[in-house]
């Protein structure tokens, strides 16, 4: 029986009682002042709203609050150390799920900044200065991956590839 009322909350007895009564109340106050109901009418009126505000009140949330809210954003997640790789890492999946806008995002433009920035500290290079020791150091494809328009972002085995060859600079 319980499980075929639950949709109404918890019908007591007192409540229907209370609202029969102020029915009652309502019917006898209308009558002194000259207007005729029915009985019958309130009482039923009475039982309908009380029955409204139960499922009202069946359908309200648990009363346990919420678990907070746990909101990270793509470029500091919180759960991961190395925070810096892990922009780098975003960065790079960014540029993966949208075709064509490798070179517009700064992923592009950030490995060639490590990669100028390791070729002027480890050997006094430029990549704009001096390209053919910069292509002889980096080799073909990794300097052509630099300095040259890439529409799409590299797989991840080229990258490693691209990644190697700047980490390889001594």
């Amino acid at each position: 029986m319980k499980e075929f009322l639950a949709p109404f909350g918890r019908l007591k007895l007192w409540p229907a009682v209370g609202a029969v009564a102020l029915a009652v109340v309502f019917w006898g106050a209308a009558r002194l002042s000259g207007v005729d109901f029915a009985i019958w009418q309130l009482v039923l009126l009475a039982l309908a709203a009380l029955l409204a505000n139960s499922v009202v009140n069946g359908m309200r949330a648990d009363n346990q609050p919420a678990p907070p809210l746990a909101t990270t954003t793509v470029n500091e997640p919180s759960w991961r150390p190395f925070t810096e790789v892990n922009r780098w890492e975003d960065r790079l999946i960014f540029a993966e799920a949208k075709p064509g806008r490798f070179e517009g995002t700064n992923a592009k433009q950030q490995l060639v900044e490590v990669a100028s920035e390791r070729l002027r500290l480890r050997r006094g290079l430029s990549l704009a200065d001096q390209p053919d020791q910069c292509r002889e150091l980096l080799g073909e494809r990794t300097f052509l991956f630099l300095t040259q328009p890439a529409p799409d972002c590299p797989t991840p085995r080229q990258l490693g590839e691209h990644l190697q060859a700047i980490e390889e600079i001594s």
